[in-house]
């Protein structure tokens, strides 16, 4: 469970959209939050990986079925 602040004029916004969607602000919230995790956590993955190449002194390449793996253990 997680509780979130918001300001009044953000609140006012999401509740509007809310309503025009026909969708509960937790809907949307929940929607936004797991859009942006996703988005940071592949970007994450996306530098471990530059960093790993790098360090290891392998391409790209070598490493690409490995990485895919990786990605389907979350």
């Amino acid at each position: 469970m997680l509780g979130v602040r918001l300001d009044s004029e953000l609140e006012e916004r999401l509740a509007a959209v809310a309503r025009t969607q026909g969708r509960s602000k937790s809907d949307i919230a929940r929607e936004a939050v797991r859009r942006y995790v996703d988005l940071h956590d592949e970007a994450y993955r996306r530098e471990a990986r530059r960093q790993s190449t790098r360090a290891s002194g392998r391409d790209a390449a070598t490493d690409a079925a490995f990485w895919q793996d990786a990605a389907a253990w979350k």
